[in-house]
């Protein structure tokens, strides 16, 4: 038995490329347009990232048996759901995640004190930040989760989109 060489191979599934304006980013089946502070550069960075998750996510799901229109779809309602589901988890948690903000601010005021007068400043600045992500960021994590699996389930329930002739 020979090795199989990359020639044997079938050829990768791609997801066609598309032009997607400079004011506008794109996470699956989420729209939104450029905030004010991004630049059209970075606002290319992002749906170049986001595009690349899409097509890998697609390609698996391709390789696990799914049609190409069907992996697409499922894929992008993956990302657009998971997307919306970290905000609103990231919302849902900001409530309660003040308080870990408090605490960081408290503990980081006792923690700068040796390093005054910049130690007082800088470093009750930090810990609060990290108070409030290691409050918000489980419930963001499980936000996408969820809605992770809305999109799948809506991505495989649903009708793929028919290719639109010529």
């Amino acid at each position: 038995m020979t090795p199989a060489s990359a020639e044997d191979a079938p050829p990768a599934a791609t997801q066609p490329t598309t032009d997607i304006p400079d004011s506008a980013i794109h996470i699956g089946t989420l729209r939104l347009d450029q905030p004010f502070f991004l630049t059209p550069d970075q606002t290319q960075q992002i749906n170049a990232a986001t595009m690349g998750a899409e097509t890998a996510l697609a390609q698996s799901l391709e390789a696990a048996g799914l049609d190409h229109a069907r992996a697409t779809s499922v894929s992008k309602a993956v990302l657009g759901d998971a997307t919306i589901g970290a905000a609103a988890g990231a919302a849902l948690a900001s409530p309660i995640a003040w308080t870990g903000a408090l605490i960081g601010v408290v503990s980081g005021l006792i923690a700068g004190l040796p390093f005054a007068p910049i130690g007082l400043v800088v470093v009750p600045v930090i810990s609060s930040a990290i108070g409030y992500a290691v409050i918000a960021a489980p419930f963001a994590a499980l936000g996408a989760g969820i809605g992770a699996a809305v999109g799948a389930a809506d991505g495989l329930l649903n009708p793929a989109p028919t290719a639109q002739p010529g």
